[in-house]
C-alpha cells in the first residue's frame, strides 16, 4: 500500500513561539513514527494503458482544486478537451488525483510518489479510468499522463522513450484500440 507523504507548511503563531514549537513536538514525533514505505510502479506498455482507459483525451488543464475528503486530500483537475480519442466526446472533463495542498484548517500538503503534478495551462494526453460513480482517475499514476512538449522543431510527446509527433502518437493509440501492433521491422500486423 502506498503511503502518501505529508508536509506541514509554516504558519505564524501568536504569543510565545517557544510554547508553539514545544506543542508541535508530539505531532512531529507521531509523524516520524509512521513507517517509511517505498513505492514501486510497474512500467506498463501503451497497449495496457489504452486497454485500462475508458477515456483518452488531448487537452489543456484549465483549473485545479484541492480539498479534504474524509481524512485524505484529493485534487480535482479540470481539462478543456481539444480532441477525444476514446470515450464520449466532451468539451470539458474532470478527474481526481490523491494528494494536493489545502490551507484549512492548517496549511498541509500531501504528495504521492510518481503521481503527476499539474499546473493550469499544461497541455497533455490524459488516459483516464473510472473510480467511484461519476469519478475518473489517471491510469498508472504518471504513465497515464503524457505531456505535450514544444521546441523549435514543433510539438511532440515522449512515449516509451521515443519522440513522436502528436499525429504519430494518436495513430499509435488508434492502432492499440483496434488491436493492432506495430513491429518496427515488419510494419503493422
Amino acid at each position: 500500500m502506498m503511503r502518501p507523504r505529508v508536509r506541514v507548511a509554516s504558519a505564524r503563531y501568536g504569543g510565545n513561539r517557544l510554547r508553539a514549537a514545544v506543542s508541535l513536538i508530539p505531532a512531529l514525533l507521531l509523524l516520524t513514527a509512521v513507517p517509511a514505505l517505498g513505492t514501486t510502479v510497474r512500467r506498463v506498455a501503451l497497449k495496457e494503458i489504452v486497454e485500462a482507459s475508458d477515456t483518452i483525451v488531448q487537452g489543456r488543464v484549465v483549473s485545479i482544486r484541492s480539498f479534504w475528503r474524509d481524512r485524505q486530500i484529493l485534487t480535482e483537475v479540470s481539462v478543456g478537451v481539444s480532441r477525444a480519442l476514446k470515450g464520449s466526446p466532451a468539451m470539458h472533463l474532470t478527474f481526481l488525483q490523491v494528494g494536493g495542498r489545502v490551507d484549512s484548517p492548517v496549511p498541509i500538503e500531501m504528495t504521492v510518489p510518481d503521481a503527476p503534478i499539474f499546473a493550469v495551462g499544461d497541455e497533455a494526453y490524459f488516459f483516464l479510468q473510472p473510480g467511484k460513480p461519476g469519478e475518473r482517475y489517471i491510469v498508472g499514476l504518471f504513465q497515464g499522463h503524457v505531456s505535450m512538449r514544444h521546441d523549435d522543431q514543433g510539438d511532440f510527446v515522449v512515449s516509451g522513450g521515443t519522440r513522436r509527433s502528436p499525429a504519430q502518437f494518436e495513430e499509435e493509440i488508434r492502432r492499440q484500440m483496434a488491436g493492432q501492433r506495430q513491429d518496427a521491422t515488419k510494419g503493422i500486423r
